[in-house]
């Protein structure tokens, strides 16, 4: 039995989505330009397909949805010539992800006999399917392809076991200004926003890119992993929230750490907002020159002013526009 033109078709579709786990009503969605209105359950089908040949991986939230993240044609070519033990042992060290895992605790968790889950550890390293690394003394076996935790940017972020401020702050900060110029049009006034469905905000692939490219990390490899960390205290801190498919969702409605549905994140900066008092809104509450400068026999005063009749005669067109569009013949003010 060989995969089908559609199952790669859906195969190519959650690759393009990157090494995360893709919800399946969002396969569902994805795959409809490609695979117009193909049902449900021909989707349940062709995915339990795609994971019988290993060309995806399955996981099931804690609310019973069901994820699906691909793995390369290589890796699973490879997988098809494990036996079925042999398999599950290499679920178990895929499972463990860049910490890896202790040949007791695949036994422990596996109990398959030590004799043939070191026979199996042999042959998959053979395979380049998964390899062995000794961090801190220990052996540990995790994907042939994936760095350890300590070969990370996580050793950069702590100095003798304390939390190094001066490289998190650094971090945070880039982290920060990238998000922030994603995030408002350029070309509109300070409180313009871009349109619901845009899909330009900052991703945290991009963002990882961003800090390779500034150089300010030269003797480690940051991975998404870690800027996730950095950008999780960004929201914690009010500066940036989480976008779902290019829709700002409802803090209270959501759990802001649910990286199930990581799948289709961005992230937009929170503009810093000055004190407001009640001249705020008005050209005064803002003009540099009000304090100092602005009195009603000098050069600048009131009488004069060009912005506050821009200002007022804007809103009597709002209001016209409203009482317009609601086929009023007067102008009202309903509040």
């Amino acid at each position: 039995m060989e995969v089908t033109e559609e199952e790669l078709t859906v195969h190519k579709i959650i690759l393009e989505q990157g090494q995360i786990f893709v919800d399946e009503i969002k396969i569902h969605e994805l795959i409809e330009y490609e695979l117009p209105d193909t049902p449900w359950e021909q989707l349940q089908i062709i995915l339990e397909s795609l994971h019988s040949f290993g060309l995806v991986r399955k996981r099931q939230t804690h609310d019973e949805r069901v994820l699906y993240q691909a793995r390369t044609k290589e890796i699973a070519k490879k997988l098809q010539n494990l036996d079925e033990r042999e398999f599950e042992i290499y679920e178990l060290i895929e499972n463990s992800e860049r910490k890896g895992i202790a040949k007791s605790e695949i036994q422990k968790q596996s109990k398959i006999v030590q004799s043939i889950v070191e026979s199996s550890l042999k042959s998959m390293q053979d395979q380049q399917l998964i390899k062995e690394v000794k961090p801190k003394n220990k052996k540990l076996y995790m994907l042939f392809d994936i760095k350890p935790v300590d070969e990370s940017l996580s050793r950069l972020l702590y100095n003798n076991g304390e939390v190094d401020t001066i490289v998190v702050e650094a971090l945070k900060t880039l982290c920060y200004n990238f998000i922030f110029h994603r995030s408002f049009p350029k070309d509109l006034d300070e409180d313009g926003i871009y349109h619901p469905g845009y899909t330009g905000y900052a991703t945290l692939e991009k963002i990882l890119q961003c800090i390779h490219e500034s150089n300010l990390i030269t003797d480690c490899e940051a991975q998404e992993s870690d800027i996730q960390q950095l950008v999780d205290v960004l929201i914690y801190e009010g500066k940036v929230v989480r976008i779902f498919s290019g829709v700002i969702p409802d803090s209270d409605a959501m759990n802001i750490m649910d990286t199930n549905q990581e799948s289709h994140v961005m992230y937009m900066a929170r503009k810093p907002r000055a004190v407001s008092n009640a001249w705020t809104p008005t050209p005064c509450g803002r003009c540099p020159y009000f304090k100092e400068e602005c009195t009603e026999d000098g050069e600048i005063s009131p009488s004069n002013c060009v912005f506050y009749p821009q200002w007022l005669n804007r809103g009597i067109s709002m209001i016209h526009e409203v009482n317009k569009s609601k086929g009023k013949g007067k102008n009202v003010m309903d509040w």
